[in-house]
């Protein structure tokens, strides 16, 4: 990833539309899984600027909330988070014990990898996480929907909800729930796309819109985090899965 889009992710991670949305999104499936009674230790795989850290240590009865990233630029973020348990690490190489933790996230980073770094770092998460532990994944859809974005953050490789489903159980998940995310917008965002590839220009996605644009696309993204309690969407830009180490 650019080390420019860690800035941007940094700017604006506590407002725009799509980190609030995808928020409300992964508590929709967490919060039907997580006891908030029991104090519990979790790791989220490639932190960024520590934002996801410090959300879910408070939204959850998190006893210890741990992070990591290979990016020393994003490091540079963790103390302005209030994060001092993150380290600078592989996400296919995690510098803990087996068996460590109740909770283990990811967002947004296999997407980056070799379909062989993606399997050891599956492997590597099931390692770390205590039998019975749950493990949430977001990444971006559908490879034929690259776009600008998708130069700027290195994207290697965008999946299918079959694909993904199949990576978990391939490294030896339960899966308990998937889903497309961010699908209320998503026949809108294909002409976008499309005419950043054709243009071949290299612009992030992430930078800020017009206020009533904001909250249009919140508050979509908010109406499908109410629906994915009860339903799973057939499509979307993102495809999110929950799985639990057997």
């Amino acid at each position: 990833m650019r080390h420019d889009q860690y800035q941007a992710m940094y700017d604006l991670e506590d407002r725009f539309w799509w980190y609030r949305g995808m928020r409300s999104v992964t508590a929709s499936l967490l919060d039907s899984y997580l006891d908030q009674r029991e104090p519990i230790t979790m790791l989220d795989v490639g932190c960024g600027t520590g934002y996801s850290v410090a959300w879910l240590r408070r939204r959850y009865r998190i006893r210890r909330a741990y992070g990591i990233d290979v990016s020393p630029a994003a490091a540079e973020f963790w103390p302005s988070r209030g994060v001092d348990t993150a380290a600078i690490a592989s996400a296919s190489e995690l510098p803990f014990v087996d068996g460590q933790f109740d909770l283990v996230t990811c967002f947004d980073v296999t997407y980056q990898f070799t379909h062989e770094r993606c399997a050891m770092t599956l492997s590597e998460i099931r390692r770390v996480l205590r039998p019975g532990g749950l493990f949430f994944i977001r990444e971006p859809a559908y490879q034929w929907m690259r776009g600008s974005h998708d130069i700027a953050v290195a994207t290697a490789h965008r999946y299918t909800r079959k694909e993904l489903k199949a990576a978990l159980a391939a490294a030896g998940y339960s899966l308990l729930r998937s889903s497309y995310a961010n699908s209320l917008m998503f026949w809108a965002a294909i002409p976008h796309r499309l005419i950043s590839r054709i243009t071949a220009r290299e612009d992030s996605d992430v930078r800020a819109i017009s206020g009533w644009l904001d909250t249009a696309f919140g508050s979509a993204l908010a109406i499908e985090a109410r629906l994915l309690r009860r339903i799973a969407f057939p499509f979307g830009l993102s495809v999110v899965a929950l799985s639990r180490r057997p």
